[in-house]
């Protein structure tokens, strides 16, 4: 069911848990560049059911059905992220998170991310100033320091789940590695990391690995 909430930040489709349980926990979707809510969504049929699935739409559009966070410049690396956008999206979805845990009554200390490409750099950046977040699925991104808050207390309570394609053409898996080394001196070492031979895409290998991730950390 597509909701069309105009009471909260973005638009968004939900799968509201199913077993009972006092605290249920969020968990959140978030999209790459060009594509919809709908995209990761799918997924959800093989996530358990304690959890309270939320997937958002981005706030920018390409054109009907294809959606993204900021704008990328692909011609230049240097100028790859649009900063301020990033951030102001970063600010929002924080907004939306504490949105969703009071309309839906959700655990307000155990929120998991998923995004893929750029949904994974937002999660990412999320992941590490939210301290709400304690799992985040980072799915073909990586962790661009350029949109981190420099003043911003770390969250260091994370486990990640970081999976790329080695043969990626739109983010080469050696951003990926360089991200991993990040989060060593940033003190965080909780984090799985896989590599498979596929492109910029989830492949079925991949995806196995994901859910079974998700279940062994679902307690």
């Amino acid at each position: 069911m597509f909701l069309n909430n105009e009471d909260l930040s973005f638009k968004y489709i939900i799968r509201k848990p199913k077993k009972s349980k006092d605290n249920y926990s969020l968990f959140l979707m978030i999209h790459g560049y060009g594509s919809n809510e709908k995209d990761l969504f799918s997924i959800t049929k093989d996530i358990p059911e304690n959890f309270c699935v939320i997937s958002i739409q981005g706030n920018y559009s390409i054109e009907k059905g294809k959606y993204f966070w900021y704008h990328i410049d692909f011609s230049n690396k240097e100028k790859f992220v649009h900063v301020l956008q990033a951030e102001k999206t970063i600010e929002k979805i924080n907004h939306f998170i504490n949105e969703v845990i009071n309309k839906y009554q959700l655990n307000n200390n155990n929120v998991w991310l998923c995004g893929f490409s750029q949904g994974a750099i937002l999660c990412y950046a999320i992941s590490l100033e939210n301290i709400k977040v304690k799992k985040s699925i980072i799915l073909s991104g990586y962790l661009e320091r350029k949109i981190i808050k420099k003043n911003s207390i770390l969250n260091k309570n994370l486990e990640f789940f970081i999976s790329h394609g080695k043969n990626d053409l739109i983010i080469p898996i050696s951003w990926a590695k360089k991200s991993l080394n990040i989060l060593k001196k940033k003190g965080i070492y909780s984090y799985s990391f896989k590599e498979y031979d596929s492109g910029h895409f989830l492949c079925n290998s991949n995806y196995e690995d994901l859910i079974n991730w998700i279940k062994e950390k679902n307690f």
